[in-house]
């Protein structure tokens, strides 16, 4: 766990919310020059409804937002040479 400042939302409550996988990260506020610690996961929500989500602290996406921002991720990755393939993925 970071000493920085957790910028997230309580979800407490909701039986039918199944985290899968949940990782926190550190990311620098550009305005006010800090930093804070921001937990991201991957959810299964089983209410017929919502289905898969990724949430990012308090914001939830979804569908194809989420696949535009993994894919944003995958191109960073790319060009900055960070990128790791996980999961067998090559």
């Amino acid at each position: 766990m970071s000493d920085f400042l957790v910028f997230d939302e309580a979800r407490l409550g909701d039986a039918e919310r199944h985290v899968q996988f949940e990782r926190n990260v550190t990311m620098r506020v550009d305005a006010t020059d800090e930093w804070i610690s921001v937990p991201v996961r991957c959810v299964f929500t089983d209410d017929g409804l919502s289905g898969f989500t990724f949430e990012i602290g308090p914001y939830s996406v979804c569908g194809a937002d989420a696949r535009a921002l993994a894919n944003a991720l995958a191109n960073f990755g790319k060009v900055s040479g960070e990128f790791r393939a996980v999961g067998g993925a090559a």
